[in-house]
């Protein structure tokens, strides 16, 4: 393997001080789909972990990082079966409600940003898709 660029540190300070900028331009290079981490950060010229550990900062900070989340927490929640008691009478359980032959599908996501989103009956997947991921 040939370098291609050598970089000489004169001086006290031996350690590159590299800006905001920098360091979400390396992180957004390396971490694109298809790209090797190592061989990007040895072309950029840093060490694969500055990179992880920048990409954890930004994360945890909210800076914007190419990489969504796969994986969200999910929280089911029966629907509620008790009536509120009416006078003199203890609570109980509902008796089933007449529903359609068809239940209608409901999705509602709660957002880390604590927005939600409610999704009633038939909805195209592609459709949800694009809309929890304008909303992320």
């Amino acid at each position: 393997m040939a370098y291609q660029r050598v970089e000489v540190l004169t001086g006290t300070e031996r350690r590159r001080n590299y800006t905001p900028a920098e360091k979400m331009r390396m992180v957004e290079e390396a971490f694109r789909p298809g790209v090797v981490v190592t061989e990007a950060a040895r072309r950029l010229g840093v060490h694969e972990s500055l990179l992880y550990r920048w990409r954890g900062l930004m994360q945890s900070s909210g800076t914007a990082v190419a990489e969504p989340s796969s994986f969200v927490a999910v929280t089911i929640t029966p629907e509620p079966t008790e009536t509120e008691p009416t006078a003199g009478e203890p609570p109980g359980p509902l008796p089933p409600p007449a529903r359609p032959a068809i239940s209608p599908a409901v999705l509602e996501v709660i957002l880390p940003s604590g927005a939600r989103l409610r999704l009633e009956g038939p909805v195209d997947p592609a459709l949800a898709a694009a809309v929890v991921g304008a909303l992320a």
